[in-house]
């Protein structure tokens, strides 16, 4: 990855630091639900995973991820953000400040 794309790529997590889960009033990336950010050639790929299997809020987190991306690539570029259902959300995949502020600190999670 050549420094325009790690900077591009700090960029967009830094803007995805400002979706939030509507049910939770967090940030989509302190929760862990940013699977993973992959930068081609004129396109932005985000994967993301729910928090429960019957996420209700999914369509409303992809396309604010989406817009927050847009507004960072250049226009000719692609932006695509999926919701991988398979993947289960723990706990574990929050910061370790935020698990802190919520309450399940670092000892044994449920």
């Amino acid at each position: 990855m050549n420094d325009d794309s790690t900077r591009l790529r700090e960029q967009i997590l830094l803007a995805l630091r400002g979706v939030a889960d509507p049910e939770i009033g967090e940030n989509i990336v302190d929760l862990g639900l940013v699977e993973s950010l992959t930068l081609e050639p004129q396109l932005a790929s985000l994967l993301l995973i729910p928090t429960s299997a019957t996420c209700p809020m999914a369509d409303q987190i992809m396309e604010e991820a989406g817009c927050a991306i847009e507004r960072l690539v250049p226009l000719d570029w692609r932006v695509e953000v999926d919701m991988d259902w398979s993947i289960g959300w723990t706990p574990q995949r929050m910061a370790a400040a935020l698990r802190l502020r919520l309450g399940w600190g670092d000892g044994p999670l449920p």
